[in-house]
Protein backbone atom coordinates (compact mmCIF):
# COMPACT_ATOMS: atom_id res chain seq x y z
CA UNK A 1 0.00 0.00 0.00
CA UNK A 2 2.90 2.24 0.34
CA UNK A 3 3.81 2.57 -2.69
CA UNK A 4 0.32 3.29 -4.90
CA UNK A 5 0.55 6.39 -2.24
CA UNK A 6 3.76 7.79 -2.89
CA UNK A 7 2.58 7.04 -6.56
CA UNK A 8 0.43 10.55 -6.61
CA UNK A 9 2.99 12.40 -5.08
CA UNK A 10 5.86 11.59 -7.73
CA UNK A 11 3.58 12.09 -10.64
CA UNK A 12 2.87 15.78 -8.96
CA UNK A 13 6.66 16.26 -8.56
CA UNK A 14 7.37 15.02 -12.51
CA UNK A 15 4.44 16.93 -13.58
CA UNK A 16 5.63 20.39 -11.83
CA UNK A 17 9.47 19.76 -13.31
CA UNK A 18 8.08 19.03 -16.49
CA UNK A 19 5.91 22.48 -16.29
CA UNK A 20 8.71 24.67 -15.08
CA UNK A 21 11.26 23.27 -17.73
CA UNK A 22 8.79 23.95 -20.01
CA UNK A 23 8.81 27.77 -18.50
CA UNK A 24 12.60 27.89 -18.44
CA UNK A 25 12.41 27.28 -21.37
CA UNK A 26 10.38 29.93 -22.42
CA UNK A 27 11.99 32.60 -20.80
CA UNK A 28 14.80 31.93 -22.13
CA UNK A 29 14.84 30.97 -25.70
CA UNK A 30 10.86 32.24 -26.07
CA UNK A 31 11.81 36.41 -25.90
CA UNK A 32 9.63 37.46 -28.96
CA UNK A 33 7.35 40.21 -28.08
CA UNK A 34 3.11 40.11 -28.08
CA UNK A 35 3.03 41.04 -31.95
CA UNK A 36 0.61 43.72 -33.48
CA UNK A 37 -2.73 44.09 -33.56
CA UNK A 38 -3.99 43.38 -38.00
CA UNK A 39 -4.45 47.05 -38.16
CA UNK A 40 -1.24 48.04 -37.06
CA UNK A 41 0.76 45.27 -38.47
CA UNK A 42 -0.73 45.96 -41.85
CA UNK A 43 0.90 49.46 -41.37
CA UNK A 44 3.80 48.20 -40.57
CA UNK A 45 3.89 46.14 -43.56
CA UNK A 46 3.17 48.98 -45.82
CA UNK A 47 5.41 51.61 -44.17
CA UNK A 48 8.71 49.25 -44.31
CA UNK A 49 7.86 47.91 -47.79
CA UNK A 50 7.47 51.42 -49.43
CA UNK A 51 10.88 52.48 -47.10
CA UNK A 52 12.72 49.78 -48.96
CA UNK A 53 11.27 50.24 -52.11
CA UNK A 54 11.89 53.91 -52.07
CA UNK A 55 15.59 53.50 -50.72
CA UNK A 56 16.50 50.69 -52.91
CA UNK A 57 20.48 49.75 -54.88
CA UNK A 58 19.87 50.14 -58.84
CA UNK A 59 20.02 46.71 -59.73
CA UNK A 60 20.54 45.19 -63.90
CA UNK A 61 17.79 46.39 -65.43
CA UNK A 62 17.84 50.09 -64.90
CA UNK A 63 21.19 49.74 -66.74
CA UNK A 64 20.04 47.51 -69.02
CA UNK A 65 16.49 49.47 -69.75
CA UNK A 66 17.88 53.01 -69.35
CA UNK A 67 14.26 54.32 -71.74
CA UNK A 68 12.02 52.36 -69.80
CA UNK A 69 10.42 52.38 -66.00
CA UNK A 70 11.97 50.37 -63.77
CA UNK A 71 10.69 49.73 -60.06
CA UNK A 72 11.78 47.49 -57.07
CA UNK A 73 8.87 46.27 -55.64
CA UNK A 74 9.11 44.59 -51.91
CA UNK A 75 7.28 42.41 -49.64
CA UNK A 76 7.48 41.38 -46.01
CA UNK A 77 6.51 38.94 -43.67
CA UNK A 78 6.48 40.27 -39.98
CA UNK A 79 8.13 37.83 -37.94
CA UNK A 80 8.25 38.99 -34.10
CA UNK A 81 7.85 42.21 -32.85
CA UNK A 82 8.37 44.07 -29.69
CA UNK A 83 6.90 47.54 -28.95
CA UNK A 84 7.88 49.81 -26.11
CA UNK A 85 6.44 53.42 -25.71
CA UNK A 86 8.68 55.28 -28.00
CA UNK A 87 9.72 52.57 -30.98
CA UNK A 88 8.92 49.32 -32.06
CA UNK A 89 11.22 47.02 -33.48
CA UNK A 90 9.86 44.36 -35.59
CA UNK A 91 12.00 41.35 -37.00
CA UNK A 92 10.68 40.74 -40.98
CA UNK A 93 11.88 38.49 -43.67
CA UNK A 94 11.67 40.85 -46.79
CA UNK A 95 12.03 39.90 -50.77
CA UNK A 96 12.79 43.08 -52.65
CA UNK A 97 13.14 42.32 -56.62
CA UNK A 98 13.51 44.78 -59.88
CA UNK A 99 11.33 44.43 -62.37
CA UNK A 100 10.34 46.57 -65.92
CA UNK A 101 7.47 45.95 -68.51
CA UNK A 102 8.51 44.92 -72.26
CA UNK A 103 6.23 43.86 -74.94
CA UNK A 104 3.86 42.81 -72.47
CA UNK A 105 5.27 41.02 -70.59
CA UNK A 106 6.84 41.48 -67.02
CA UNK A 107 10.50 41.36 -66.87
CA UNK A 108 12.41 40.53 -63.41
CA UNK A 109 16.03 41.49 -63.00
CA UNK A 110 18.25 41.50 -59.32
CA UNK A 111 16.56 40.52 -56.55
CA UNK A 112 17.20 39.53 -52.62
CA UNK A 113 15.95 37.94 -49.91
CA UNK A 114 17.31 39.28 -46.82
CA UNK A 115 15.75 39.06 -42.70
CA UNK A 116 15.63 42.43 -41.05
CA UNK A 117 15.41 44.52 -38.06
CA UNK A 118 13.21 47.56 -38.61
CA UNK A 119 12.55 50.37 -35.83
CA UNK A 120 9.22 52.26 -36.37
CA UNK A 121 7.50 54.66 -34.34
CA UNK A 122 5.31 52.25 -31.34
CA UNK A 123 1.33 53.54 -31.35
CA UNK A 124 -0.86 55.10 -31.02
CA UNK A 125 1.16 57.10 -33.35
CA UNK A 126 1.39 56.38 -36.90
CA UNK A 127 3.78 54.11 -38.21
CA UNK A 128 7.05 56.16 -39.54
CA UNK A 129 10.57 54.37 -40.39
CA UNK A 130 13.62 55.38 -38.26
CA UNK A 131 15.43 52.65 -39.41
CA UNK A 132 15.99 49.25 -41.46
CA UNK A 133 18.56 46.80 -40.57
CA UNK A 134 19.79 44.08 -42.88
CA UNK A 135 21.52 40.41 -41.80
CA UNK A 136 25.15 40.25 -43.66
CA UNK A 137 25.39 37.99 -46.69
CA UNK A 138 27.67 34.78 -46.13
CA UNK A 139 29.25 33.65 -42.99
CA UNK A 140 27.67 35.93 -40.41
CA UNK A 141 24.11 35.92 -41.62
CA UNK A 142 23.45 32.76 -38.80
CA UNK A 143 24.94 34.65 -35.93
CA UNK A 144 23.29 37.48 -37.16
CA UNK A 145 20.07 36.23 -36.90
CA UNK A 146 20.72 34.78 -33.93
CA UNK A 147 21.47 37.98 -32.14
CA UNK A 148 18.63 39.82 -33.25
CA UNK A 149 15.95 37.16 -33.22
CA UNK A 150 14.67 35.76 -30.49
CA UNK A 151 15.09 31.92 -30.78
CA UNK A 152 11.27 30.92 -31.65
CA UNK A 153 11.41 34.04 -34.63
CA UNK A 154 14.88 32.39 -35.52
CA UNK A 155 12.84 29.35 -36.04
CA UNK A 156 9.72 30.98 -37.43
CA UNK A 157 12.51 32.78 -39.96
CA UNK A 158 13.59 29.96 -41.67
CA UNK A 159 10.28 28.40 -42.14
CA UNK A 160 9.38 31.36 -44.37
CA UNK A 161 8.17 30.61 -47.69
CA UNK A 162 10.36 32.93 -50.01
CA UNK A 163 7.67 31.69 -53.19
CA UNK A 164 4.60 33.43 -51.22
CA UNK A 165 6.48 36.97 -50.85
CA UNK A 166 7.55 36.54 -54.51
CA UNK A 167 3.92 35.89 -55.82
CA UNK A 168 3.38 38.53 -53.66
CA UNK A 169 6.05 41.11 -55.54
CA UNK A 170 5.15 39.92 -59.06
CA UNK A 171 1.39 41.00 -58.32
CA UNK A 172 1.94 44.46 -57.70
CA UNK A 173 4.79 44.57 -60.45
CA UNK A 174 2.06 43.70 -62.55
CA UNK A 175 -0.33 46.07 -61.10
CA UNK A 176 2.14 49.01 -61.22
CA UNK A 177 3.20 48.14 -65.02
CA UNK A 178 -0.66 48.30 -65.66
CA UNK A 179 -0.18 44.04 -66.89
CA UNK A 180 -3.01 41.61 -66.77
CA UNK A 181 -2.62 39.15 -63.60
CA UNK A 182 -2.34 36.24 -66.17
CA UNK A 183 0.66 38.66 -68.12
CA UNK A 184 3.97 36.59 -68.87
CA UNK A 185 6.63 36.66 -65.92
CA UNK A 186 10.11 36.16 -67.58
CA UNK A 187 13.96 36.83 -66.07
CA UNK A 188 15.92 39.32 -68.12
CA UNK A 189 17.80 38.23 -70.97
Amino acid sequence: MDVLEGMPRVLVLLCSAIVLTGAAAIAVFGRSGPGLDPAREQAVRASVESHLEQNHWHGVLQAQYVQQRVGWFCAIEIIEADENADESTVGLQTVCEEFTAVAGELVIGSGETVPRIATVTSAPQPVEVRRVEPAPDGAPNAKWIDDHFSWLGAKKLRRTQYRDLHDETVTKALSAFGLPSDAPVRPRI
